[in-house]
Order: structure tokens, then sequence, then C-alpha cells
């Protein structure tokens, strides 16, 4: 296992996610494994044992390679659940391990500002502490249905611009600022309610809750999470445009968790005593070779790009914890039912080309064609990532193939001699039937493999299949460079 994996593998683990021995990964919540999935399909571990296989219905856990100028991939949306469930489940166990320290023999040793931490909670009693869980209760992850906003903490990620203010003057190209909408709604409703007795009641979110219980927890918070109370001091840059947006998100996150461990600290046998430990974050010191380390794997998709815009993934909140860590992209949302034909996929067999759509991570858009071609279908080449768009040429009654990339750009058209048959597991190098594919540039196919966009994308052009005579590759030109041809 190459260094990148290992930061990875103890990154999700100290999240409670546990690597399979087939490198799945399952989030394990008190003994229930919740398998983390994208668009349906399970989510691994990037060895190089699982990417050699068949990765059919396989997602791969890389969010390094997330290129610099895409908004959240699903995997960050899946890094973004995974860690504020780990910190908002620790901090609902904390008032009732905080108010029974505060209630009982405190030791002479401890400093003032342990004693003014725990003085306030010495108030809180059985009625109270039960207001209490039922405001934690009432925390979420995300963005309620309704629009209300409960979230315990969104760590807000934005592209910084500018220069650093950590005084070396660098660029920046990611920052994270800590926010607390539901700690921010505590303090506007105390703030409201000002000079009212504790034992009355006051609205929040729709419930009913003594003003002494949201003292409590406004108390609970400043002294667990003293970035609450100034969430601009802690927010982190990221100033190298590789992996800038994961190194900037967990440089914060990695604040925030620090501060929930110093209270474990102060308190260790307490703590342990009720089976609560640190969080690990000794792989945060591996972030700083991330640079280096993320070209260890190749890209991957749903890590590289986003499939809708940033912020859309707290519009809704989930109704179970399985609905959480299972993410459905725009592209999922477009597919269509396919079937696995040895590695390849023959769907949709009609005379009219589909609407623009996706499946399993290949845009299968129709080319533009060329005139006198009518397309009948496609097919997935997972062999070779390609897309295979089926044709058939209306004044030869020839068969035309129209090869695109993964992402739909455009490889080049085949035309083939009348009635030729084409093998459902044809690839772009390979010979096929009586049709001729000629010489094709390899930089260019591992180019549409790998770049995202495909080439048109790296090269920000448009290509066109020229026309052709039969059983020739046609020539793909650029038309913007008075059709410079690229290859033969």
């Amino acid at each position: 296992m190459n260094d990148l994996n290992k930061l990875y593998k103890a990154m999700l683990m100290s999240w409670g996610v546990a690597v399979k021995p087939d490198y799945q990964l399952v989030l394990n919540m008190e003994g229930v494994e919740i398998p983390l999935k994208v668009d349906g399909m399970n989510l691994y571990l990037p060895v190089s044992e699982v990417i050699e296989g068949n990765t059919m219905e396989k997602v791969f856990f890389h969010p390094a390679c997330e290129n610099i100028t895409s908004k959240e991939t699903e995997i960050f949306k899946i890094i973004r659940r995974l860690a504020t469930v780990q910190l908002l489940t620790l901090f609902k166990k904390y008032p009732a391990v905080l108010v029974n320290i505060a209630n009982g023999t405190q030791k002479r040793s401890w400093p003032q500002h342990v004693l003014d931490l725990l003085e306030p909670l010495k108030a809180v009693k059985r009625n109270v502490l039960k207001e209490l869980s039922e405001l934690c209760n009432q925390m979420q992850v995300e963005i309620d249905d309704n629009g209300t906003d409960r979230r315990f903490l969104h760590l807000k990620v934005s592209k910084g611009g500018g220069r650093s203010q950590g005084g070396t003057g660098q660029k920046v190209y990611y920052k994270t600022k800590p926010v607390f909408p539901f700690y921010n709604e505590v303090i506007k409703r105390l703030t409201q309610s000002e000079g009212q007795a504790d034992n009355q009641t006051v609205e929040l979110n729709g419930h009913s809750v003594s003003r002494a219980a949201l003292k409590a927890l406004a108390h609970l918070f400043q002294s667990v999470i003293p970035a609450c109370q100034n969430p601009d001091d802690y927010t982190f840059e990221s100033t190298n445009s590789a992996a800038a947006r994961l190194t900037s998100y967990l440089g914060c996150y990695n604040e925030i968790a620090e501060q929930f461990n110093k209270i474990q600290n102060i308190f260790r046998a307490e703590f342990d005593k009720v089976n609560i430990y640190p969080i690990e974050l000794s792989w945060t010191e591996q972030l700083e070779e991330l640079p280096e380390t993320y070209r260890q794997v190749p890209a991957m998709d749903y890590n590289t790009h986003n499939t809708q815009e940033e912020g859309e993934q707290q519009a809704k909140t989930v109704s179970s914890l399985g609905n959480m860590f299972s993410v459905n992209s725009n592209q999922h949302q477009q597919q269509q039912q396919v079937q696995n034909n040895n590695q390849a996929h023959n769907v949709q067999q009609n005379n009219q080309p589909q609407q623009p759509g996706y499946v399993d991570g290949y845009d299968t858009t129709v080319p533009p064609l060329v005139a006198g071609d009518r397309w009948l279908r496609y097919e997935i080449d997972t062999v070779n990532r390609n897309i295979i768009h089926h044709c058939i040429n209306t004044m030869t009654n020839a068969p035309v193939y129209y090869y695109c990339s993964r992402f739909g750009n455009l490889i080049q058209r085949v035309e083939g001699q009348p009635n030729t048959a084409v093998s459902p597991n044809v690839g772009a190098m390979g010979g096929m039937g009586g049709v001729n594919l000629g010489m094709i540039n390899p930089a260019l196919l591992a180019l549409q493999g790998l770049m995202p966009g495909g080439l048109a994308g790296l090269m920000g052009m448009g290509y066109q299949a020229a026309p052709t005579t039969a059983g020739t590759t046609s020539v793909v030109s650029d038309n913007s460079n008075g059709g410079a041809v690229f290859w033969n």
C-alpha cells in the first residue's frame, strides 16, 4: 500500500470507517455497517489490487486528485458528512459527562480556567440536562427539507484569491472557515430574551425550551469549541494548488477536533470511564506531503470534478444514516437502465438519438452526426473506456461507428463496408470485422481516458469528424486552427 492510501486509510478510520478485506469502505455506527456509496455503487480504497481488477460498479476514494477549478465532488460530500457526523456524535456525549464532573468532587490542582468551565454546570439539574439532550438531538449535519438551518457545524470552503494573511504572502487557493449555525441561533434567542428568568421558555426552531437550557448549551459550545466565538481566527488557508480544497478543509477540521480532544485530556479519567476517547489526528501531519503523493493514484471519477453546484448538498437533510452516506450525482439522476454484456452495455436500440445523459460515469450524449448517418444505439466499452455510437449511413447502407471518450468528446468516426458486423467488445486500437481503424495517436488516447473533459476539455477547442471514405479512419480537425490535422 503506497503512502497516499495509507493516509486515506488512517483518515477514514479516524471517522469510524472500516476498510474491509476487499478494500470496500463501510462506516461502523454502533455496531451497524453502513456502506459508503456514490450513485448506488460501493466506495473502495484505490489500491492497485482493486484498480487493476474488475472496476465495474466501483467508485474510488481519491479526493486529493480534485481539479483546482472544480466545485465540490461527490467524494468531498461524503468527507463533509463523515467529519461532521463524528464531531456532532461526540459533542452530544459531552454534556452528561461534564455536568457529572461539575457536580462531583473537584481537584485542588485544577487551574482557574477549568473551575470556570465547571462552575456554570453545577446549576444544571436533571430536568435541564434532559432539555440539553433534546437540544443536542435537534442539531443536524445538513439543512432541513423546510429550509431550517439546524446544522451543528459547517466548514465553509471558498476559493481564496489574494494573498495569505499568515505573513508569507503566498497565493491562497482555498480557505475554510468554521460556521456554527445552531450555536448562532441559540445566542440570538438568548439575546432576544435578555432579562427573563431562567425558567421562562424560549422558542428555538419551532421548539419550546427553557432559557436555562439555552444558557447551558451556549456555555458548553464556548467551553468545548472556543472557535464558535471567534470563527475568523480559525480560518485555514491552502497555499498549494494540489489538493487545495481537501487540505484547506481538513486543516480547519483538525483545528476543531483538537479543541474536542483538549477537553477530554483535561478530564481523561472521567471520559475513559464512559468509553469516550480522543479523535485520532496524527494522520493530518501527512497532509503536507499531498502535493507529491497524490500522483501515486491516477485521477478517478467522482473525485476530479463536481456534477452540481457547491452547497447544493446542504439543501436537504436525510432520513437515515444509510441515505446520508449514499450520495447521488446529477449523472445518476439522468442514468438509464443498462445491461451488462461482457463489460459492454447495449441499450436503447431504436432509430432516435437519445437525450444527453450519463451511465456509470460515461457521457453517452450522441455526437454531431455526418449528413446521412442515422443513430441506432450505443455501447460502453469499459475495457478501453470509450463510448461507441452505432449508426448506419442511409445512402450506402454501411455501418458507421462514432468513437467518443468517456467524457463524450469525439475521437473518430469509422465507416465500414456494407453489412459489416461489429464485435461488442471492440477496442479503439483493434481491428473489427472489415473496418480499418488506421493509426491513432497513442498519447491522444491516453488523454481522452485520463484528462477531465477529454482532449476538447484540455485544449479548449471544438472537434468534429470530417467526411470519410468507406473503410478508412476519419480525420479529426481543429476548426479554430484552420483544420489542422491531428491524426489520419
